[in-house]
């Protein structure tokens, strides 16, 4: 019996040794082929699309990509760098726009103004720095480089920019985290008396109505936009573009969401005209259709991820294009 077990185990234990030299020898390459071992059990760092500036006030969303059956190769593709920059030219948004006509997709891509890449010299810096000494055609290099999609234009507005674009959407507006109170530039040499009251316009507050500020709206001689692009709390006396920031982020959706009230040459050649950009006339007119198809194609909106890698992947998947 034990003689038995003895050849039992010896038998098992050649085994063993054949089919592991085996494995070794022909089958671990053959599967490593096809399944990057070395990915297993790291952390894909990037591939949430975190927003490394730490605005969560826009959630990520995001359709599934379906390329669909009557894939159009003669369909119309407009791609965009969109940017509002302050008095230093410095990027305070920047928003990817690729609306894709072949395949019906639409991305969104917000691009942290602290999200860093190489300048000219290869040092690293954050784009919305870099971009202020780029001229829009250089911009448009830069951002098929990161997107791994062709980009075609830049469009670059400053303060003036955003509010001339405001004025054109009707019903544009910006929900404020809390309310703004403003001291009434009328009584800049106002000397308070003791025992009475201010007056009734001394204080401009402005305050979200039903969840939002008309930004069209008049309030006191001028536009809430007016007022609250003009506020400015910091004691130095140093530009503010915390508020100015979150109003351009949402003037720009609120225009590629405006299809009915927007899609024309006229507000095209307004819009052009209030912003530093390699988009001619023609050429707008030209992607009518496809620059006001936000609310027509499968859209996708997203932040762009902090690894380049991840980035190019992820939004030449979205875009759909790359699937055929």
């Amino acid at each position: 019996m034990s003689s038995a077990f003895k050849n039992f185990f010896i038998t098992f234990a050649v085994c063993l040794l054949v089919f592991g030299f085996v494995g070794l020898k022909f089958i671990y390459p053959w599967v490593s082929d096809i399944v990057n071992f070395e990915d297993m059990g790291q952390e894909t760092s990037g591939d949430t699309s975190e927003d490394i500036s730490g605005d969560t006030s826009e959630p990520e969303s995001s359709a599934p990509v379906v390329v669909p059956d009557d894939y159009d190769e003669n369909g119309d593709v407009f791609t965009a760098m969109i940017m509002c920059v302050d008095s230093k030219g410095s990027a305070v948004n920047t928003v990817f726009i690729d609306s894709n006509g072949k395949t019906k997709q639409f991305i969104y891509c917000s691009i942290p103004s602290t999200l860093k890449n190489y300048n000219e010299v290869g040092s690293m810096m954050p784009v919305g720095d870099l971009f202020a000494t780029m001229t829009p055609e250089a911009i448009c290099q830069t951002a098929s480089a990161m997107t791994g999609i062709e980009t075609k234009y830049c469009l670059r507005f400053n303060r003036d920019g955003v509010r001339a674009m405001a004025k054109l959407i009707p019903g544009a507006s910006v929900t404020l985290n809390e309310d703004i109170i403003i001291v009434n530039p009328a009584y800049a040499d106002y000397i308070p008396v003791v025992g009475q009251p201010y007056p009734d316009d001394y204080y401009v507050t402005i305050s979200n109505v039903d969840g939002r500020v008309l930004l069209n709206e008049q309030l006191n001689g001028k536009s809430k936009l007016d007022w609250l692009l003009e506020y400015n709390p910091s004691t130095d006396g140093s530009e503010y573009n915390a508020l100015y920031s979150q109003i351009a982020r949402s003037v720009i959706k609120q225009f590629f969401a405006s299809e009915n009230a927007l899609k024309s040459t006229e507000t095209m050649s307004k819009v052009l005209k209030n912003c530093e950009t390699n988009l001619t006339l023609d050429a707008a007119s030209g992607h009518l259709e496809t620059i006001f198809s936000y609310d027509n194609f499968m859209l996708h909106e997203t932040t762009y991820p902090s690894n380049w890698e991840t980035a190019v992947v992820k939004l030449r998947d979205l875009d759909g294009s790359y699937k055929k």
